[in-house]
């Protein structure tokens, strides 16, 4: 296994020398993830943002599938709300309208709910997902095509997880 894990797509059950079933070893921020969960998009509402709710083995032991089910559905409406035509199209016209001078003293929606999303993100991962030496990285970063979910473990590394480039492989 490489030192550093890459995210990657799911291919089935774990391999024996995951870590799955062990305890959090290592600190978050500190040390390189021991493995990397990817949560994939849910194409079933179309063009609409949202991730699949299906339980991930990786996390059994660490969080319940309730707390997994109830962070996505949070991202998710939070993602719905963001993608909302209605704002959109007010914030447009209102920006067309007055030649663009409005963006100066408006936020958009948009960049409001993505505000709250991070916010709702490091919130979870304060109060859930740190305590059991989980991680989730803020999914703007690859696009919103799917979220990371970092399992730690104990090999020091000196640069920070969300600033670590090498870490957003995507193979």
């Amino acid at each position: 296994r490489p030192l550093i894990p890459h995210s990657s797509y799911y291919y089935g059950p774990p391999p024996s020398d995951s870590a799955y079933g062990t305890p959090p070893v290592g600190q978050i921020g500190v040390h390189h993830p021991r493995e990397i969960v990817r949560i994939e998009r849910d194409y079933g509402g179309g063009e609409l943002t949202q991730f699949s709710s299906i339980y991930p083995i990786e996390l059994d032991g660490r969080i319940t599938p309730t707390q997994f089910m109830e962070t996505i559905n949070d991202i998710n409406e939070l993602l719905i709300s963001a993608h909302s035509a209605r704002h959109s199209f007010i914030f447009n016209f209102l920006a067309v309208a007055t030649l663009h001078l409005s963006t100066l003293v408006f936020t958009s929606h948009y960049d409001k709910e993505m505000r709250r999303l991070k916010e709702k993100i490091e919130g979870i991962n304060t109060q859930i997902y740190n305590p059991v030496g989980l991680n989730i990285l803020w999914p703007r970063n690859v696009a919103f095509l799917f979220v990371r979910i970092f399992i730690s473990q104990g090999s020091l590394c000196s640069s920070l997880l969300h600033n670590d480039p090498s870490l957003d492989n995507n193979s």
